[in-house]
């Protein structure tokens, strides 16, 4: 019962936002139609572009070409899409929306947009905004990272990384800047080789040595997580609340042995 159109050409008006779930080998063709027709913003969950290989680089470079030629910017490749639950909005494949929270996600992996919603929901966690960046062919993790810092219903950013490939200097340069306004939590995934490899295939993403990470997320400010558990428990602490003004803590506590534990941790952690 909904009218369909054979070509971009045929549409009654031009429409605001393209979502892409097409064949590889016609999304080019079909972007470049819909740029003639006056679209300038795209999510495209195609895959088959970077992450593919020499082929695949090929038809990710023609699709960047299409959008400089219309003056489109598009999310994607090989992504889920965006989620904004402020808005509301959602072009994820999944019905994931929640109430709006503070904290906002970036992340090189969809299911943490479109599936992880609804498993973060039964503790308590809400998503403001979402963005399945895929290869960033168009629109990379950085700039993801400059629009939710001038987000002012964002108070906390989570970053999902399989690797940042030539994006290190730039990354540093604006995560430096970001930081000191609000705070920024990353899970960096792809040291080992098994890691690496797994990456590559699914973004199209170059892992690099822990230590080099490390540096780079000490110099910008960004908290380096270990596990998927700490990316979202410490963004979330850090999206609700006030930040200490020192390191004096309290423990209250009806037993001995957890407030030892406690003060060990505390103290450890220069607390």
């Amino acid at each position: 019962g909904r009218p369909s159109y054979a070509r971009a050409a045929d549409l009654p008006f031009v429409p605001d936002l393209a979502l892409l779930v097409t064949p590889t080998a016609v999304t080019v063709a079909l972007l470049d139609e819909l740029g003639e027709a006056g679209l300038r913003h795209a999510v495209i969950t195609t895959a088959g572009f970077e992450e593919a290989g020499a082929e695949g680089i090929r038809e990710g470079e023609r699709l960047n070409a299409v959008a400089e030629k219309h003056g489109i910017r598009f999310i994607g490749p090989n992504c889920i899409g965006v989620l904004n639950t402020q808005h509301p909005f959602n072009s994820t494949v999944l019905p994931t929306m929640t109430a709006p929270g503070p904290l906002s996600l970036i992340s090189q992996s969809g299911t943490f947009v479109a599936q992880l919603p609804v498993q973060l929901k039964d503790k308590g966690i809400r998503y403001g905004k979402a963005i399945s960046i895929g290869n960033g062919t168009n629109i990379d993790l950085v700039d993801g990272l400059l629009y939710l810092a001038a987000d002012p219903d964002t108070r906390a950013i989570a970053l999902y990384i399989e690797g940042l490939g030539g994006l290190g200097r730039r990354f540093l340069e604006v995560a430096r800047e970001v930081t000191r306004r609000k705070p920024v939590v990353a899970l960096y995934v792809g040291s080992t080789d098994a890691g690496a490899r797994s990456g590559m295939s699914h973004t199209a993403s170059i892992g690099g040595s822990d230590r080099i990470y490390d540096g780079v997320f000490e110099q910008a400010g960004v908290l380096r997580a270990t596990s998927v558990a700490e990316l979202f428990d410490w963004s979330w602490a850090l999206a609700n609340q006030p930040l200490p003004k020192g390191n004096r803590v309290a423990v209250l506590t009806h037993s001995g042995g957890p407030a030892t534990c406690m003060a060990d941790e505390c103290e450890r952690r220069g607390m």
